[in-house]
């Protein structure tokens, strides 16, 4: 198993823009509003990031316009709790769980 413990980790929803044909984290490039969002768990932090890029995914289709925008799930370094310790890099087995179910 290739199990890796993100120490003093949280699991976040982390925002990116289309800028000049690359992915760009929005607090990288000041979108207000857009900060990443702690997630209680990995699971919840897929199921939302998959409604998010879904939605904005139908409105690109419905507008005819390039999706310039994706939700994706990051464990990263929580600055309110550093104490949490609930970060891990899943699986092979657990990421085929994850397609199926989430």
């Amino acid at each position: 198993m290739n199990t890796v413990y993100c120490i003093n980790m949280s699991w976040f929803i982390v925002v990116y823009f289309l800028v000049n044909g690359s992915w760009v984290e929005a607090d990288k490039i000041g979108k207000e509003g857009w900060s990443p969002i702690l997630q209680k768990e990995y699971s919840l932090c897929v199921e939302k990031t998959n409604e998010s890029n879904e939605r904005f995914k139908k409105i690109a289709e419905y507008r005819d316009i390039e999706l310039d925008i994706k939700f994706k799930c990051e464990c990263r370094e929580n600055l309110e709790k550093p104490s949490n310790i609930n970060c891990k890099e899943r699986n092979w087995f657990q990421k085929i769980i994850d397609k199926i179910w989430l």
